[in-house]
């Protein structure tokens, strides 16, 4: 009997195929007829059983059939069915039914049933499941799960109907629960069951409860046990006031049938001096509408107070206080209403409840409602489409004098940067490392590279920077991705071994290099997004402008060629947002960078968030390198803290398409990091420095699932990633050397991203970064006293850090373009260090503004 069997190109293991092709080349076998008269029960060569396999054992398995265990270091396949254990470093796939146990470091997949036990590294995904699925950070079924989900931070399932979901901080139901759910937040379609969490979330509740700081339902039929319950018919006020509890206050006012709850912070706090204190309060009371205008309501309330002072007889460092009030309400305007408030307070210490004072409150102030945005307009018509004549297209990269290449001027350019910025080094600063000479360079090229001082911006930061340079002296003479990554790395070159009389580092090749390549290509297609050739006066200058501002060498290409000041009727365009949309958010407001995980220890600056979303990752138009990217930069605008506090870039190198079903997509491939956190000791706090995490150079697979539309969620995404760290670096606790208070060295991250966007409502994002850093040689052994610093050649404190990076974030949509930003970020730090002491830092920061969408 003669069967075909195809290796590659079969749509029913498409998926597996996607998986198979980063671990760069697996064995084919793809023969248009094969004729299997004898089963295969071992297979180590090749690893291809194509009956029925007992046991596998190599780099890459396949098997119809499999009765026994695979054991593979890429991958396990089984194309038919599986009844034993297949064990595999990247992916395990079944794309039939499978009854035993599937364990793989990154992908476990069943693509019919699954009734076994799934464990895995960083994700699981199963058609249908009925038992239970295990992860490191997360779990995802395609159809409903009957049995356990366990995951340490993100669960996501198409429905549960007998089963539960854990997890240490999210999980998502979007079909139907009939089960408990227990983590730090939890979304359920419909629930029979119970919700505990810090935020529950679910469209239709008939029966259960839901338990947590917040808890929201469509219904309103529902028991619910938390300080803040949400449903559609919440109004939600913002609230600004004066009074005599606390000068200011800003609070956030939840009104539901009868009931309402108010969250709200104030400043300088009655009854101190005049040093700054501040109070986090929460209120809940029964309001009572008396005409349409107007309403009267009571509540009672509990107040923290912080002094930010030593505790003594005359100012204690912290209070307590409990408050009751009778208000009364007008509303002015559909959206603008005013209020004032009467009542009592009765404030006390914490640590014997002594009474501290009592007095009369008095209150008055404005609010504002949150109107819910209006319905999204349809989406334009393609600008293309309206504005082509004559078959002239108006997008620039059509322009076929783009399509010139010039290498020869690109590594001109390259070579004039180096030649600019070390003159201005020597001959301006007078810096006495640019006082190079023929035989400075003769010692650096035959003295070798080692690993150097460099404070942390300027490693981790402005050498990537540097290199985004060299590569778009290559980008904006014609080249492509791929053929402008060597002018990184020349320039870089050339730079180290020439340009100072410092000893070459190694570290710097690496993150101008690779560091370079990813923040070159950010930001030259970002520049696209607000050229164009046919503005002209000062609209036309603040373009040109702004655009040299976020690619310099582009600019500078544009005014010799002047283009810059040429006005066009055609290729005068330099982005299609039809074919790769943008999404970009700007947010401004206040930032509290705790010390050392304190509440009262800590400072408040202002900051500025810029988040942009580049393409669509499941588009089938846009498959270059970073036509799809995330891009996420805060900017902190204080003396005491750095300018630039977090770089997160992410960019899709190359990817393939996973054929789900079911509504599902799913998107495998290969993605370039540059992540860059950066903080100085608060202001009148310890010396402690906060965290400095950065992940220079990186690169790893990931998978990103979007599921089907349902209920009020309008879209619902999972992202996983695990990637190699070429260069990283983490604070340290001992080795301070010149600029150096960081290990640098190499390692693994892993992230999970999930990504709920509650229609006209608002988005809620959950991200977990873990990193593992290890710095491999150290200065253990050399005598520091007789040593030349910049030829200590150690990369800092032998030993490896673990870093967390915990973030929520919370966009409350006030109307389709302006929403409220509320986010938290949490850091955990636990150190090895093979000849100190181990330790263990953890602390976080918050921010509260207003975003706007763009």
């Amino acid at each position: 009997m003669e069967k075909k069997y195809y290796f590659c190109g079969v749509k029913s293991i498409r998926s597996i195929l996607a998986i198979m092709a980063l671990g760069a080349c697996c064995p084919s076998v793809a023969q248009d007829s094969l004729d299997v008269s004898v089963q295969r029960r071992d297979s180590i060569a090749h690893n291809v059983a194509l009956n029925v396999g007992y046991s596998n054992f190599g780099f890459f398995g396949i098997v119809d059939t499999l009765r026994g265990a695979q054991l593979n270091v890429f991958t396990s396949v089984a194309r038919d069915e599986m009844r034993g254990v297949s064990i595999a470093g990247l992916a395990s796939s079944v794309m039939g039914d499978a009854y035993g146990v599937q364990l793989s470091e990154f992908v476990s997949g069943a693509n019919k049933s699954m009734r076994g036990v799934q464990l895995s590294g960083i994700s699981n995904i199963a058609k249908q499941m009925n038992g239970v699925q295990i992860a490191g950070l997360g779990n995802a079924t395609t159809t409903p799960l009957r049995g356990v989900q366990v995951a340490e931070i993100t669960n996501v399932a198409m429905g549960v109907k007998r089963g539960v979901q854990i997890s240490g901080m999210a999980n998502v139901c979007s079909s139907y629960m009939r089960g408990v759910q227990i983590g730090g937040y939890n979304y359920a379609d419909t629930l029979n069951g119970w919700q505990v969490g810090l935020v529950n979330s679910c469209y239709s509740h008939p029966h259960g409860w839901q338990v947590g700081l917040v808890n929201y339902s469509r219904d309103t039929k529902v028991h619910k046990l938390g300080l803040v319950n949400i449903n559609p018919l919440t109004r939600v006020d913002v609230m600004t006031s004066m009074g005599t509890s606390s000068k200011l206050n800003m609070a956030f006012r939840f009104r539901n049938r009868s009931t309402y709850n108010i969250v709200g912070m104030g400043t300088h706090y009655m009854g101190f001096d005049e040093e700054f204190s501040g109070a986090l309060f929460y209120r809940i009371g029964q309001y009572f509408t008396v005409a349409p205008r107007w309403s009267l309501s009571g509540d009672l309330g509990f107040y923290h107070i912080e002094t930010f002072q030593k505790h003594s007889a005359d100012k204690p460092e912290r209070l307590y206080s409990l408050q009751a009030r009778l208000n009364v309400d007008y509303q002015i305007t559909r959206t603008l209403g005013a209020f004032a408030s009467v009542g009592y307070g009765n404030t006390r210490y914490y640590d014997h409840s002594r009474l501290y004072r009592h007095r009369m409150l008095a209150e008055m102030g404005l609010t504002f409602r949150l109107i819910r945005p209006e319905k999204m307009r349809e989406a334009p018509v393609s600008l293309y489409d309206k504005e082509e004549t004559n078959s002239i297209s108006i997008f620039d990269f059509d322009n076929p004098k783009n399509k010139e290449k010039h290498p020869w001027k690109a590594a001109a350019e390259a070579f004039g940067i180096n030649v600019l910025v070390q003159s201005f080094d020597r001959f301006i600063l007078n810096e006495d490392f640019a006082k190079i000479s023929w035989s400075s360079i003769r010692h650096n090229i035959k003295n070798g590279f080692v690993w150097d001082n460099d404070q942390f911006s300027t490693n981790l930061f402005a050498h990537p920077y540097h290199g985004s340079l060299y590569f778009n002296a290559a980008r904006s003479n014609g080249m492509n991705f791929w053929e402008s990554i060597p002018y990184s790395f020349c320039g870089s070159l050339m730079w180290e071994t020439t340009c100072e009389i410092e000893p070459p580092a190694i570290n710097d090749l690496i993150a101008t290099t690779v560091g370079g390549v990813c923040i070159g290509e950010v930001t030259h297609r970002i520049s696209d997004l607000v050229l164009d050739d046919s503005k002209r006066g000062m609209a036309r200058f603040w373009r040109e402008l702004l655009g040299g501002i976020i690619c310099p060498i582009r600019a500078f290409n544009r005014i010799i060629s002047g283009d810059a000041w040429k006005v066009r009727h055609q290729y005068y365009k330099y982005h299609d947002y039809d074919r790769i949309p943008v999404n970009v958010n700007i947010s401004a407001g206040a930032r509290y960078l705790a010390d050392n995980s304190s509440f009262v220890r800590g400072e408040w600056n202002p900051y500025i968030n810029v988040a942009l979303v580049y393409g669509d990752p499941f588009s089938e138009r846009t498959r270059k390198p970073y036509d799809y990217f995330s891009a996420d930069i805060t900017f902190g605008l204080s003396s005491n803290q750095p300018l630039i506090s977090g770089i997160h870039l992410l960019g899709r190198l190359c990817g393939a398409p996973i054929t789900t079903g079911d509504g599902m997509k799913a998107e495998i491939g290969l993605f370039q990091h540059f992540n860059y956190y950066d903080s100085e000791p608060v202001k009148d706090g310890s010396s402690d420095v906060p965290f400095r995490i950065s992940e220079a150079a990186a690169i790893g697979p990931g998978i990103i699932y979007r599921f089907p539309r349902l209920g009020n969620i309008s879209k619902l995404e999972q992202r996983i990633f695990l990637d190699a760290i070429l260069l990283g670096g983490s604070l340290t606790d001992y080795y301070n050397v010149i600029d150096r208070d960081y290990n640098l060295g190499s390692g693994y991250s892993a992230k999970i991203n999930t990504i709920v966007e509650f229609g006209k409502y608002g988005t809620l994002t959950f991200n977990a970064d873990y990193y593992r850093i290890f710095t491999w040689k150290g200065y253990e052994g050399k005598d520091l006293a007789t040593t030349d610093p910049l030829y200590l050649n150690a990369q800092g404190d032998k030993g490896d850090a673990t870093l967390f990076v915990l973030t929520p974030h919370l966009v409350l949509a006030v109307t389709n373009k302006l929403g409220i930003d509320l986010s938290a970020s949490y850091y955990w730090r636990d150190t090895h260090y093979k000849y100190h002491d181990d330790v263990f830092s953890r602390t976080f920061d918050f921010r509260m503004g207003v975003t706007v969408k763009i």
